[in-house]
């Protein structure tokens, strides 16, 4: 449990740098951000695939399905949908709604697992929950507050926003318990091969997507905006380590807990994601927002000790 707790918040540390990047890229459309992403995450995939050749071509016809439907929701759709709500609505407002996962997919996850006989005690379950739908709140209040007083949330803007975060919200409660249940039914593969296999089904994909991206594109002339060194630098990152090394880690993590364990392990990444936005304000995190995150990390360590 130690290993698969670690794995998971260093995927969740990893992935909180992905709500910064839109913010960095400011002048540039998300779905430009997302497709570039995915087409390095996809690239890398084909030359580690060369390597991991011989796992790889004992995937079934339904193996690479599978790894396709994460691929292109679990990854494309979800960041395409999470830009939006960051440019529209502010990264710790995305981030908040981020809190919301581990929640949907343990009580999805353990309805599951009881179904099964093997699920933990709803009295045991419910308390951590609690605590984190109690931080999601405070921590979601504050940040209202602040959006509110610079006038950030008084235009539709913001709430179409919000709306682009409960989509993403949905997109990735599916994907970790789909995601699992393929891991854990397949114990015997690799979770780094795993991930290899979905970036080499998103590669097709988003090449398609920045091809039609860049030709509907209004100005040809400077296809990659008024900062093109940082953009390609910045996709690298997120293709690279924050797609194929975060994958891999999150698959770790997925493969030694269960599901509705596992699944709140993506907390940190909104306790992440609001000490990476904070950092980019250059601000100290309110107190509010302080008993939010702390709700949350008690809730963390209640599931902890209940699925002990």
């Amino acid at each position: 449990m130690i290993a698969g707790v670690f794995f998971g918040v260093t995927a969740c540390l990893i992935w909180g740098l992905v709500y910064i990047v839109p913010l960095i890229l400011s002048a540039y459309d998300p779905a430009l951000i997302a497709m570039a992403r995915y087409v390095v995450f996809g690239a890398l995939s084909a030359g580690i695939a060369i390597i991991q050749y011989r796992e790889l071509r004992r995937f079934s016809r339904s193996d690479w399905i599978c790894a396709l439907k994460l691929g292109v929701i679990g990854n494309i759709f979800y960041y395409w949908l999470l830009s939006m709500a960051v440019r529209l609505a502010g990264a710790p407002v995305a981030g908040a709604f981020t809190a919301m996962i581990p929640v949907l997919v343990a009580i999805i996850s353990n309805v599951q697992d009881q179904n099964k006989g093997r699920a933990v005690s709803w009295n045991r379950l419910l308390p951590p929950l609690g605590f984190i739908v109690l931080g999601m709140i405070l921590a979601n209040w504050t940040e209202f507050e602040y959006l509110v007083g610079t006038g950030i949330a008084t235009g539709p803007h913001f709430w179409i926003g919000v709306a682009f975060a409960v989509a993403s919200l949905l997109v990735w409660t599916w994907y970790p318990i789909k995601n699992a249940q393929w891991l854990i039914s397949h114990p015997a593969n690799s979770p780094r091969t795993w991930s290899t296999a979905q970036g080499l089904t998103l590669l097709p994909c988003s090449i398609i997507g920045l091809g039609m991206i860049l030709w509907t594109s209004p100005s040809h002339e400077n296809l990659f905006g008024p900062t093109p060194w940082l953009f390609f630098g910045l996709t690298l990152v997120l293709g690279i380590v924050c797609s194929w090394v975060g994958i891999v880690f999150w698959n770790m993590m997925s493969q030694r807990l269960p599901p509705a364990l596992g699944g709140q392990m993506i907390i940190f990444e909104t306790v992440f994601a609001v000490i990476y936005a904070h950092m980019w304000r250059a601000q100290w995190p309110s107190l509010m927002l302080s008993l939010g995150m702390l709700s949350l990390l008690l809730g963390i360590v209640g599931a902890l000790r209940a699925f002990r």
